[in-house]
């Protein structure tokens, strides 16, 4: 057995099970609380709208779980004060490209970076990789990233707080050492089920 052999590993369970059949949006917005919980070792924020809030190196991350149907919006607004569109319209391109698994839009003054999660039934790891991915993403965000697209980061640049284990670098400043440190998550096993 090497290092890199996982074949023992599983995704994280929620009650013993990989994914659950939910009956409706409370028990949704419930077991994505507790798959959130077991990441980070404490309860994430909900905020008025209910949507669970995720602090991320001073970038709010947010899960809304919808109203209608079994699905997880993931998003988070990296950008403000976006006044010339055409500038920062041609900027997503090449920001598409880079981050395939995430869609970016304008939405007035701000750029966000979102996706849809379908949670019919829902995998927890689903959510915590689209979490991490999102995490990753605010490591290349600074202010060349910000002047690219014309705006400023839509963050808290003396909040250098993270709910899960890097807890260093803030906002943009490009020190943080998380990224070379190991993966969100890591220290939950992943692999294939068991039989």
């Amino acid at each position: 057995m090497t290092e890199h052999d996982h074949t023992d590993d599983q995704p994280l369970q929620l009650d013993g099970t990989f994914a659950v059949a939910t009956e409706d949006r409370d028990q949704l917005h419930t077991l994505c609380v507790r798959a959130l919980t077991e990441l980070f070792g404490e309860a994430p924020d909900t905020d008025e709208d209910g949507d669970i809030a995720i602090p991320v190196h001073g970038f709010g991350v947010f899960v809304t779980v919808a109203e209608d149907a079994p699905q997880l919006h993931v998003w988070a607004s990296l950008l403000d004060g976006l006044t010339d569109r055409a500038k920062a319209a041609d900027q997503l391109v090449e920001l598409a490209h880079e981050w395939p698994r995430l869609r970016f839009v304008l939405d007035g003054e701000h750029l966000l970076a979102s996706t849809i999660l379908d949670a019919d039934p829902f995998a927890p790891q689903h959510l915590l990789n689209l979490v991490e991915e999102l995490h990753d993403l605010t490591h290349e965000l600074d202010d060349d990233f910000a002047a690219r697209f014309g705006g400023t980061l839509d963050c808290d640049a003396d909040d250098d707080s993270y709910a899960g284990e890097c807890g260093a670098g803030g906002c943009g400043c490009g020190d943080c050492g998380c990224g070379d440190a190991g993966s969100l998550g890591d220290t939950i096993p992943v692999g294939a089920p068991q039989q």
